[in-house]
């Protein structure tokens, strides 16, 4: 009985977390770090503001663990099944798909990992993993340098080439200046792609 119930109060707490994550997600996402208290957090949450200190030390230790867990879920998308052995072009259309994919399936992650600056508050931890994420995109191009398809400017140049095109057509389609759907996305993929050939 004792088991059972250390065990339902484990399950308790965790939902309480996943409610307070999912309230700071939102929160962040639409006003930034620097916009949203945390009695707002604990109020979204359905929970008092002393109950979010149970949880996390501080705003930032809880906005690191929101931005961890959505960054390496972003990597997870980029090098699960990744076409190592495809050429330049399949390689681009990959990471393109999974990139869509990823800003389809999670818009508040994206619009809160890739729409704002973070870099007043990220732990070291956290800036490491986001470079993994890059470096990603790094080897993509230097491959494709490589075979000489694409140009030779630099690998992080080419990378915030074409992934701000699509972070800015996503915060287009947020702001209603333009519709979000796959066919306008490839639309954005193709410009890209052709003014990083070679």
């Amino acid at each position: 009985m004792k088991e059972t119930r250390t065990k339902i109060e484990r399950d308790s707490a965790a939902v309480r977390k996943d409610k307070l994550m999912g309230a700071a997600l939102k929160l962040f996402s639409e006003f930034g770090f620097h916009g949203v208290a945390v009695p707002k957090i604990a109020k979204d949450a359905g929970m008092s503001t002393g109950s979010v200190y149970n949880y996390f030390e501080s705003k930032e230790e809880l906005v690191n663990e929101l931005f961890w867990v959505w960054k390496d879920q972003l990597k997870s998308y980029y090098l699960t099944d990744y076409p190592m052995t495809e050429n330049t072009e399949g390689q681009f259309i990959f990471i393109w798909n999974r990139l869509h994919q990823y800003a389809h399936d999670f818009p508040d992650a994206f619009q809160f990992i890739e729409s704002q600056l973070h870099s007043s508050y990220l732990t070291k931890e956290c800036a490491d993993l986001e470079e993994e994420v890059f470096e990603i995109g790094r080897m993509f191009v230097r491959g494709g340098q490589a075979a000489g398809v694409l140009r030779d400017n630099d690998p992080q140049m080419i990378v915030a080439f074409f992934f701000g095109a699509f972070v800015q057509y996503f915060k287009d389609t947020r702001a209603c200046r333009q519709k979000w759907s796959l066919e306008a996305s490839l639309e954005v993929r193709d410009l890209c792609w052709t003014s990083m050939l070679k």
